[in-house]
């Protein structure tokens, strides 16, 4: 995906920035405190990814209060007044329910017990769905993470390098990776009839996969080799050097630490893609967040594929094609010659 562009707030005048300290310190609503801070920092040149990291807000919030600021000045801050009886809970007793629900993320009949214990008052499951909305959570499943095993102090580092290299108007910035398709398939989520199931037609076949090793550049386009069976050092070289044939100027090639990315035979071409305008960056080991292209990945397998794309082998091969080629290029390495029409 391509990285959004950098949007700053621009405070005119010292009355603005009076009236922002003044909503940042003194407002009794915890909420119309933090828009204001927000704004402030904005104004300080803090970019919105550094923003979100130290208010614990999301991104879109940010750039939605930085863009009502602008256009209506500091009130645009504050909280519409809204029809209805008094709120449930106070600002504290939500401030408090809230820090339950990230000690308890999965435990609903624990977070609505000690809420009740802590404050006296009981909310239905479906007041909890409402807060929890409105703090920004949404019930989904956990996924495994190595995140604790790597360095912070070297994830915060390429974080910078990273962003640098984007805003450096002479280079053009890729994502490179590799993801593979089987027809073991996957399980999606989706939105289905209470008491009805929606099986995915899966052969359960071995050997039958297609890698797919993409190229997403910063508009989100992309460059895709397919490649049917195992990839070794051998077939990301060949695809570097194809790659290279397509670039016409300095590029950087994001990608991870994969042995295929870090061989020997990988490291002693790295001075010749250079040569033609290619060079590689490796991210720190534990840090996919950092590679976009790996959220196109995860878009394709649980969003984007039907459910009968996962019965046959060609029916695979040519669902993902079909998706891939809506976004960029698509390119047959030799082992997949004769599926090519």
């Amino acid at each position: 995906m391509a990285r959004p562009a950098t949007v700053f707030a621009k405070i005119t005048n010292q009355q603005q920035r009076d009236r922002l300290i003044e909503l940042w310190k003194q407002h009794p609503n915890h909420y119309t405190r933090i828009r204001a801070h927000a704004i402030l920092l904005s104004d300080a040149q803090y970019e919105i990814e550094q923003i979100v990291d130290i208010l614990s807000v999301s991104r879109d919030s940010v750039r939605a209060w930085i863009k009502h600021f602008e256009q209506d000045g500091p009130d645009a801050l504050l909280d519409e007044k809204r029809p209805g009886g008094p709120k449930k809970l106070n600002e504290q007793e939500e401030q408090i329910l809230k820090d339950l629900l990230r000690q308890f993320p999965s435990r609903p009949a624990t977070v609505l017990s000690r809420l009740r214990t802590r404050t006296g008052k009981s909310i239905s499951r479906h007041s909890l769905r409402r807060y929890a909305r409105r703090f920004n959570l949404s019930w989904k499943r956990f996924r495994r993470s190595l995140r604790k095993k790597r360095d912070e102090k070297a994830f915060r580092l390429a974080q910078e390098e990273l962003a640098e290299l984007l805003n450096e108007p002479e280079l053009d910035v890729v994502y490179f990776d590799e993801a593979g398709f089987s027809l073991k398939g996957v399980v999606p989520y989706g939105w289905l009839p209470i008491g009805e199931r929606t099986d995915v037609p899966v052969t359960g076949a071995h050997g039958a996969t297609v890698q797919a090793l993409g190229f997403e550049h910063q508009d989100g386009t992309t460059h895709t080799y397919l490649h049917k069976g195992y990839v070794n050092t051998q077939t990301v070289i060949e695809i570097m050097d194809d790659f290279c044939e397509t670039i016409d100027q300095t590029t950087v090639v994001i990608l991870d630490n994969a042995s295929c990315h870090t061989s020997g035979a990988f490291e002693a071409s790295i001075e010749r893609w250079a040569e033609r305008g290619l060079l590689v960056y490796h991210l720190p080991p534990y840090s996919p967040e950092l590679n976009s292209i790996e959220r196109l990945w995860r878009q394709l397998k649980y969003q984007q594929m039907p459910a009968t794309a996962w019965e046959r082998f060609k029916t695979l091969l040519q669902t993902l094609t079909t998706k891939l080629c809506e976004i960029g290029e698509v390119t047959y390495m030799p082992s997949l010659e004769s599926y090519a029409e």
